[in-house]
């Protein structure tokens, strides 16, 4: 049975985070086989391949993610027009009800992640109707419970899993993430598992919300993004 490979798809490179090299590191020494940076400022895309190249020597997998927090649905619309071609995951954070319904309508979104004060009512039923038409992924992320106080965090865990039960029943993905933009926010696999687990009561899902699901969008991705890729099970295989 091949061994179970881990992915944590949301580490954030920010002026005030860690920096890529010590961040990849302590991914590795987590036990993650492939993980998604995502950059606050587009110019520091300039530095990807460097960071790629690093992850290789480091035997982690490394995949660029753009985090999109729109003021409104046309400067949503923007961002992915211009970024959907660069980056291999796009995640949305649904901060409000227009851009959630135009983040769930639009194909070119790969992830959307919600605030735990309003994800009930913004992941209402419009909401996962919309998502199970376009096949996206909700995430979870584990810096979104950390550092609050303890009724903030019964709070946000009765949200979230009320939020995430809905989701599944609907046949929506879930995948966790840690959401970390410094080494002592990040962990293992097993943590962010039993995080989704305290959520969901599912150790199924538990397990593959860090492992099988992030690794299939992110291949499903590189794949689209390909030269060879003409549309869903259609790829160039020979030229003439």
């Amino acid at each position: 049975m091949p061994k179970r490979r881990y992915a944590d798809l949301h580490i954030k490179v920010v002026d005030e985070g860690d920096p890529p090299k010590l961040l990849i590191e302590m991914a590795k020494h987590l036990g993650f086989s492939l993980i998604a940076l995502s950059f606050d400022d587009p110019h520091k895309l300039r530095d990807f391949k460097t960071i790629k190249d690093l992850g290789k020597d480091l035997g982690v997998d490394i995949a660029l993610r753009a985090d999109l927090k729109p003021s409104s649905p046309n400067e949503l619309k923007e961002c992915l027009r211009r970024l959907r071609r660069s980056v291999e995951i796009i995640g949305v954070y649904c901060h409000d009800m227009a851009v959630a319904r135009t983040a769930a309508r639009d194909r070119r979104v790969d992830i959307t992640f919600y605030e735990p004060g309003n994800v009930l009512s913004i992941l209402n039923e419009g909401q996962l109707s919309l998502l199970v038409e376009s096949g996206h992924y909700v995430e979870v992320n584990l810096i979104d419970f950390l550092h609050k106080t303890p009724y903030e965090q019964a709070r946000a865990l009765w949200n979230y899993g009320l939020a995430l039960k809905r989701a599944v029943e609907r046949g929506i993905p879930i995948i966790v993430s840690s959401g970390a933009s410094r080494i002592i926010d990040m962990r293992a696999p097993r943590e962010l598992s039993a995080f989704v687990y305290l959520l969901l009561n599912d150790k199924a899902l538990a397990e593959e919300a860090v492992s099988t699901k992030p690794m299939k969008l992110v291949q499903s991705n590189r794949e689209k993004l390909s030269s060879s890729f003409i549309r869903p099970g259609v790829k160039v295989v020979n030229e003439w």
